[in-house]
């Protein structure tokens, strides 16, 4: 193809002129606005007390309604309590940069290095609550991942959040107060749907596929032999989170193009948030993210449509944002759980690198005929997440540091990425030419959610409801 550009085709000339000049510069990468943290409640962690702390929280007592027997004193009244445990974790990532390829390189290679770095951290530490959010949301809630043709006790299930620990006070050798590991002293109650009817039974173990974890996949221990359970039959804990699943059921298989998101569905969890009286946030209204395919069936909402009737300069229309409504902040949120933004998500498989505890996919794979992305808001109340966070300062010591250490203020695109609390460390070049640079980011702290077991239903969490709908 013959090159038209403003250079005269002399071939002559065209030797001359120097063609392909790199642009001397790196452009932004396309980054979401970090919302999830935001839900979370800094606070600092005491110094020298471990690296475990537990939370106790209480739960009410019961009304007395019956007048008392003449000359009788009242019987002492009691109340339960009920345990939850954060563990210091330290977060962290490097990169190195050559200095003799960052002098040649188009632009300041070891600049852009620490940007990355900095963006690099304020993702990591918005994944990290928005798991913890979600799987408070989902816990108690999994399939079996294979079919079961024999007589066992043993069941595999996609995901084990929600099945692992257990808080038996009913039983003389249960855990009275704290969620402890489930055994056969200890067990949770479950159902299970095998292809017939809900069937009770009781989890008294669990064996991960990854040891250590308890979010992904592995093996339930069950309390009664079970036969021929298929595979993606539901199973559900009693004390699992209320969900609402557009089109019902227990589970995310039957979701289709048809189960769109309506602000009826968005009544129904803030109506669960206030019968179990949940609290608002600090600003007065409860808070939901959701992706912009959710916020967009919102907009085809009949009802959402009547409430704007003739009201085409609103700002909702204008702006193509909810903003406020049924006492509930909406904010479009690309880091929502889906297929792209869960790491593994694409071909469904679970990865410990992002421990979201949901099918992405509505029947598990997407190579299943008729698989389709699950979408879920999540609308959130007041205390169910907590930041317990360490001061980095305190590291630092009268020996100093070889390098300098800080907080990192970037901006990509206009974006501010939230980067409070995560310390910044570039090292001095310590290889024998001096010549390599490692720039890292570390945090160091935990975000537990908390149980509301003791108040209300016997739902573990209830400071969150999940809306799982189809697109």
């Amino acid at each position: 193809m013959p090159d038209f550009s403003v250079i005269a085709q002399d071939p002559a000339i065209r030797t001359i002129v120097q063609e392909n000049i790199l642009e001397r510069s790196f452009h932004d990468a396309l980054f979401p606005r970090l919302l999830f943290r935001g839900e979370a409640t800094p606070q600092l962690w005491p110094a020298n007390v471990g690296d475990t702390m537990v939370f106790t929280g209480v739960g009410l007592i019961k009304p007395k309604q019956r007048p008392l027997t003449p000359g009788q004193d009242p019987l002492p009244s009691s109340y339960q309590y009920e345990q939850w445990t954060a563990q210091l974790q330290q977060y962290a990532d490097s990169i190195d940069t050559h200095m003799p390829t960052s002098i040649v390189a188009i632009a300041n290679l070891f600049l852009r290095n620490a940007q990355q770095m900095g963006l690099s951290a304020g993702r990591s530490l918005n994944l990290l609550p928005r798991n913890r959010l979600y799987n408070a949301g989902l816990s108690g809630h999994t399939v079996a991942s294979g079919s079961t043709q024999s007589t066992t006790k043993q069941l595999h299930v996609a995901h084990l959040n929600g099945f692992t620990r257990a808080r038996r006070p009913d039983l003389a050798a249960g855990s009275p107060v704290k969620f402890d590991t489930v055994t056969a002293n200890n067990p949770l109650k479950i159902h299970i749907y095998d292809g017939g009817a809900d069937t009770a039974n009781t989890v008294e173990g669990f064996t991960p596929d990854t040891a250590g974890d308890e979010i992904g996949p592995g093996h339930l221990t069950l309390g009664t032999q079970v036969t021929s359970v298929l595979d993606r039959a539901y199973v559900i804990a009693n004390d699992r989170t209320n969900l609402v699943r557009v089109g019902g059921g227990y589970k995310p298989d039957g979701l289709s193009s048809s189960n769109l998101l309506k602000l009826a569905d968005i009544r129904t969890a803030i109506a669960r948030l206030w019968q179990t009286n949940v609290p608002e946030m600090p600003d007065g209204r409860f808070h939901c993210h959701l992706d912009p395919t959710s916020q967009a069936q919102i907009f085809s909402d009949d009802e959402f449509g009547r409430l704007l009737t003739a009201l085409p300069d609103y700002y909702m229309y204008k702006q193509f944002a909810i903003g406020e409504l049924l006492n509930t902040v909406f904010f479009r949120n690309s880091e929502c759980p889906l297929p792209e933004t869960v790491d593994g998500g694409l071909d469904g498989t679970f990865s410990l690198d992002d421990p979201f505890a949901g099918d992405v996919w509505s029947k598990g794979l997407p190579a299943t005929s008729g698989s389709i992305a699950v979408h879920r808001p999540i609308i959130i109340g007041q205390g169910l997440l907590h930041e317990y966070y360490q001061d980095l300062a305190a590291l630092v010591t009268e020996a100093g540091v070889t390098g300098r250490v800080g907080e990192p203020k970037i901006t990509n695109n206009g974006i501010e990425v939230f980067t409070d609390r995560i310390q910044l460390i570039i090292r001095a070049p310590l290889n024998r030419l001096q010549d390599q640079v490692s720039t890292s980011w570390k945090f160091i702290g935990d975000w537990p959610a908390r149980t509301d077991v003791t108040t209300g239903d016997v739902a573990r969490y209830k400071r969150c409801v999940v809306i799982e709908h189809g697109a």
